[in-house]
């Protein structure tokens, strides 16, 4: 079987930070996703046919004659919820130009598949393909068979990096690995404990793909992607070990909770550069981890003082929270700029996003490229007003750089949207969900709209 897997281009939240840059600057790289390094190593499993098609660098018609001059029997296409309005464009082309079976999954599809399937209605004939916490779970659709492959000891195949990216895009992009999938945190807003089950890797598996980035690619440094690094400590242990014996810088992800003294230290000494830290917002209770102002600025010094930089993450717009609140957060967060504790190129700061289905949501009529940066989500009319200004607020104190492009996206946005008889999506409800059974519910198909 000939397969081709395919990346359709990101909209407005994009793989670059921040959001809506207009130039690459300060260090900024492209994230390869890790779908496309294990959607590739498991049809190299039951395939020497395999290829790896990414939207976003090139055009678009030089991309889909590179997947038609594959002549492929199946097609895959890993699919964000941002970057669905291209999974539609490139599904209904490649219905009219291939006779390739075409297959739709990822975090877009596993979301909403069951409880908002209206989200992923297609003009083209596909599979839609839900994980089921089973990342190999989609090989069965595909091949006909699902062979016992297990994360913890499967090795992942990069060699697909030097086949789709000229090497003057290498330049630009970041050397990705995941140790460990899932979390043991029950954030209501975030899709990892809802869909991944919990596993580690073989620290040997981990030794064998660093030296490959290194050996072939020349990587000096690699990014964790792991959304939960310090998920289990001798887990973090053992691949800190393996980093820091490849002698390669390198970056991770994780929550506030886990930068101990011992741990920061530790990060340091095996070549820890940066990371990214969760904060969301410190008032919610959507959040199941602590965070706090005073341990987050403590933190952010113990971690400066070691050469490592912090980079937190916050969410306005929550369900739980007031207006106010969310004005006194951004606030803040202009201020840890203005005392220089952290550069505003080492923040993400976005509106909430419904990425997980939630009764409570009334999704807006707009096209999915703006999931991520524009309300996408509100109770009602002046619901919606209040977060646009939030969004306002986001970037014009936040990311001023981002100004002009930031108002080009919101003309665009509201003309979309003052076209339109009414505002909102008209879609099934989505059934309620206690949070305690989501995880058990979300993408098993046992609760459907």
């Amino acid at each position: 079987m000939r397969v081709v897997i395919i990346f359709p281009h990101v909209g407005y939240c994009t793989g670059w930070r921040p959001h809506l840059a207009t130039e690459v600057k300060n260090g900024s790289t492209y994230h390869i996703a890790q779908a496309l390094t294990y959607l590739y190593s498991i049809a190299r499993h039951y395939t020497p046919d395999a290829w790896v098609v990414d939207f976003n660098f090139g055009t678009y018609e030089e991309n889909m004659q590179r997947v038609l001059d594959h002549r492929p029997d199946a097609v895959l296409i890993s699919s964000t919820v941002n970057s669905y309005d291209s999974t539609r464009q490139i599904a209904l082309d490649m219905s009219r130009r291939s006779p390739a079976k075409l297959f739709v999954g990822g975090p877009a599809v596993s979301s909403n598949h069951f409880l908002r399937p209206d989200l992923l209605k297609l003009e083209a004939d596909c599979e839609f393909v839900v994980t089921n916490r089973d990342i190999f779970a989609w090989a069965k659709q595909v091949f006909g068979r699902a062979d016992d492959l297990k994360f913890r000891t499967f090795r992942p195949d990069n060699s697909w990096i030097g086949d789709t990216y000229a090497p003057e895009v290498r330049d630009k992009i970041r050397y990705t690995v995941v140790t460990s999938i899932g979390c043991t945190y029950k954030c209501t807003f975030c899709l990892n404990p809802m869909v991944y089950k919990i596993n580690y890797k073989d620290p040997e598996i981990l030794r064998d793909e660093v030296r490959y980035l290194q050996t072939e690619y020349g990587a000096d440094a690699v990014s964790v992607a792991d959304p939960f690094f310090f998920m289990r400590q001798q887990h973090a242990d053992e691949m800190m070990d393996v980093l820091s014996e490849a002698g390669i810088a390198w970056s991770q992800q994780t929550c506030l909770v886990t930068l101990t003294d011992e741990n920061l230290d530790r990060m340091a000494e095996t070549g820890c550069h940066s990371v990214l830290v969760g904060i969301e917002n410190f008032t919610s209770k959507e959040i199941d981890k602590p965070v706090e102002v005073e341990s987050f600025e403590d933190r952010l010094q113990y971690a400066a003082a070691r050469g490592i930089s912090i980079k937190p993450s916050f969410i306005s717009g929550l369900l739980d929270i007031d207006y106010e609140a969310d004005l006194g957060q951004i606030d803040y967060i202009r201020s840890i700029i203005s005392r220089g504790l952290v550069p505003n190129y080492h923040i993400q700061s976005n509106i909430y996003t419904p990425y997980i289905p939630d009764a409570r949501d009334r999704l807006l009529d707009i096209p999915f490229r703006f999931w991520g940066v524009m309300p996408v989500t509100a109770q009602d009319e002046d619901h919606w007003k209040r977060n646009l200004h939030l969004c306002d607020m986001i970037y014009e104190s936040v990311f001023p750089e981002t100004a002009q492009r930031y108002q080009e996206v919101r003309a665009e946005y509201l003309d979309i949207l003052d076209r339109q008889e009414t505002m909102w999506l008209s879609h099934r409800p989505v059934p309620p969900v206690p949070p305690e059974k989501r995880i058990h519910l979300l993408t098993s198909g046992k609760v459907r709209a």
